[in-house]
This record gives structure tokens, C-alpha cells and sequence, in this order.
């Protein structure tokens, strides 16, 4: 018994030690500078940890440096959520999704769904807000950018004009061009929730001071309005056109509006 016991204390004592749990918070000091969360790392001056199990920590051009997600997209995605990645130029370093570098600038992308374009030395980077994540998931379409030579814009469905490029915030949303200027519409995070990835597609009417876009849209002589969701309604009186939109919130799938409050409260932290 003793030789067995004497046998297993060698064994413990030669095995190299468990390497951290990178999803177990923990705490680490280095100079007396202490930090706290996950997967801590440290570049020999100061510690950074992540605050959240889904974030990564790195040593990068003598830096350490830490993302976290979002909490909307990392609920989306779930255990499919995508590496992110990080990059420096000149000292800057940057870390997410979609990065991109340009005159000693590095910029990157909040969630798998965004992405950054470089352009004329700056850097555009844009990601879709949490409705889209709440209602398609880890299938959240991938946005796009847009150039007119000199100006550059990113999200869905964009349209360039010589006086700007614009694009919508999600999938659903839409742009028009007129003489130059480009509008752009999109459903309301609540419209999102309650009507899904079957919402009805908006439409732009013309109008003397521009498109105006949205649901139900009504001309009355030179006027256009348009109701903002689907359900909405537009009537004429008197020349003028009044439109009402009854609240979407209580026809909106519970899940899909925790995660948009969600997403409220993480935008409203210090």
C-alpha cells in the first residue's frame, strides 16, 4: 500500500500542471496591476482578461489585448460563434470580426455579420443591430459596402449617388435614390419582432423634398407619407395625408424583444 501511495504522489507531482479553464473566471497580478474575468493574459507589463467566457484574450506586438462579443450576437450564434481575429499595424491593434488596416488605423467589426472597409485613409466598419440577430440567427445576412469614389457606406441593400452612398440598418430595410440624394428606411426592432423574416418589403414614393419610404405609402397632391410598419395605415383628408401605426410590441415574439432589450441595457452600460 505504501509503495502504491508513494508510486501516485511521484506520478502527481511529475505530471505538468492543468492548464486554466479559459471559461472559468479567474483573477491574475502582474506588478501589482490586477485583473479579473477570462482567459486572462498578460504581456509582462499589464494583465487583460475578458468579461464574458465567449471572449479571447491575446498577446499581440507586445500588447495584450481582449474582446468580448456581444451578448445578442454571442446568443445568435451559440457554439457556433466565429473566432475573432486580431490585427495591428504600427502599434494599433485591434480585434472582432471583418478587420481592416489603413494608414496606421485598425478597425474591426463588433459580430460575424459586420465588416470594415478600408478607403481613402479611413476606415468604415458597420454591424447589424440586434433585431436582425434576434430574428435570423446565426444566418444573419452579411452586409455589404458601398463606394461612390469618394465616399463609402456599409449595411444592406445600399444605393450610390453622386451626393452620398447610403445603406439600410437590416436586411428588410430599403434605399432610393432622387436629383442626387439617397433615402433610406428600415423596420422599426419591434416591426422585427413581430412580423419575422416575413415581414412585408417597404416601398419609396417620390416626393418634391425626396423619397419617402415605408408601408401603406399614400400621395395626396404634392405630399407622400407612409406608415412605419406593416400594419400601419394612411389616409387623405383635407389634402393632407395622416398615417397611424398601432404599437408592434405586443404582437412581437417575447425572445426576439428580450434579446433587442438586451442589447439596450449592454448599450447603456459605462
Amino acid at each position: 500500500m505504501l509503495t502504491t501511495l508513494v508510486t501516485v504522489l511521484a506520478l502527481t507531482l511529475a505530471a505538468p500542471p492543468t492548464p486554466p479553464d479559459p471559461a472559468q473566471a479567474s483573477c491574475r497580478s502582474v506588478d501589482g496591476h490586477v485583473s479579473c474575468g477570462y482567459g486572462c493574459k498578460s504581456d509582462g507589463q499589464r494583465v487583460r482578461c475578458a468579461k464574458t467566457p465567449q471572449g479571447r484574450c491575446q498577446v499581440l506586438d507586445g500588447q495584450a489585448v481582449c474582446f468580448d462579443p456581444p451578448a445578442y450576437a454571442a446568443k445568435a450564434y451559440g457554439t457556433a460563434l466565429p473566432e475573432p481575429e486580431c490585427k495591428t499595424l504600427d502599434g494599433v491593434v485591434a480585434c472582432g470580426y471583418g478587420c481592416a488596416t489603413e494608414f496606421g488605423k485598425v478597425k474591426c467589426a463588433s459580430t460575424p455579420a459586420g465588416l470594415c472597409k478600408a478607403r481613402n485613409g479611413d476606415i468604415t466598419c458597420f454591424d447589424p443591430p440586434a433585431a436582425v440577430f434576434a430574428v435570423y440567427g446565426k444566418e444573419a445576412p452579411k452586409a455589404e459596402c458601398r463606394s461612390n469614389g469618394m465616399q463609402s457606406a456599409c449595411g444592406y441593400n445600399c444605393v450610390s449617388a453622386p451626393e452620398g452612398v447610403r445603406c439600410a440598418k437590416t436586411p428588410a430595410g430599403v434605399c432610393k435614390a432622387q436629383n442626387g440624394t439617397v433615402t433610406c428606411f428600415d423596420p422599426t426592432p419591434a416591426a422585427l419582432c413581430a412580423w419575422g423574416r416575413g415581414i412585408p418589403a417597404p416601398t419609396c414614393r417620390i416626393s418634391e423634398s425626396g423619397p419617402v419610404c415605408g408601408y401603406t405609402c399614400t400621395v395626396a397632391f404634392s405630399k407622400v407619407a407612409c406608415a412605419a410598419t406593416p400594419a400601419g395605415v394612411c389616409k387623405v383628408f383635407d389634402s393632407e395625408v395622416y398615417c397611424f401605426d398601432p404599437p408592434a410590441e405586443p404582437q412581437g415574439d417575447p425572445a426576439c424583444l428580450a434579446v433587442v432589450g438586451m442589447a439596450a441595457l449592454e448599450g447603456a452600460a459605462p
